[in-house]
C-alpha cells in the first residue's frame, strides 16, 4: 500500500486538518470593547458561513472529529513535532514486519524529515 499523498497526483493525504484552536477563535470570537457595530457584524457573518461549512462537511460525512472511544479515533502528528521521528520510524518497522513494504518505504521517507529532521522542528503544542 502506498500513502494517498505519493499516489493521487495532488500531493495531498487521505485527510486534512482542522485547526479548531483558529476555528474557535471564528465560532466563538472574543468581544472586544468598543467594537464599532460594522466590525461585529463581519465577525458574525464570518461566524455563521464557517458554522454552515462546518455543518455541511459533517452532514456529507466528510468531516470525521476522531471523537475519543469512536471507531474512527485518532491522533495527529506533525512531522516538525520534534518526537516524530521515533514514532514515525517504528511505524514504518512494523509495516515492513507485516510485509508492506512499499508502506514502510513511504513511512521512512517521511521519518527521515520529521522530528529533529525537520527544518521546522518544534516541541508539541
Amino acid at each position: 500500500m502506498k500513502l494517498d499523498r505519493n499516489i493521487n497526483g495532488t500531493g495531498r493525504g487521505k485527510y486534512g486538518l482542522i485547526n479548531n484552536r483558529k476555528l474557535l477563535e471564528i465560532i466563538v470570537p472574543p468581544r472586544v470593547d468598543g467594537e464599532s457595530n460594522d466590525a461585529s457584524m463581519v465577525k458574525l457573518r464570518r461566524e455563521r458561513q464557517v458554522r454552515d461549512a462546518i455543518d455541511l462537511l459533517e452532514s456529507l460525512g466528510i468531516l470525521d472529529w476522531g471523537l475519543a472511544g469512536t471507531d474512527s479515533e485518532f491522533f495527529v502528528i506533525k512531522l516538525r513535532d520534534e518526537n516524530a521521528q521515533g514514532v514515525l520510524a517504528r511505524y514504518a518497522s512494523n509495516a515492513m514486519r507485516a510485509g508492506d513494504s512499499d508502506l514502510a518505504s513511504d513511512v521512512f521517507d517521511l521519518a527521515a524529515r520529521s522530528g529533529l529532521y525537520s527544518p521546522f522542528c518544534k516541541k508539541p503544542d
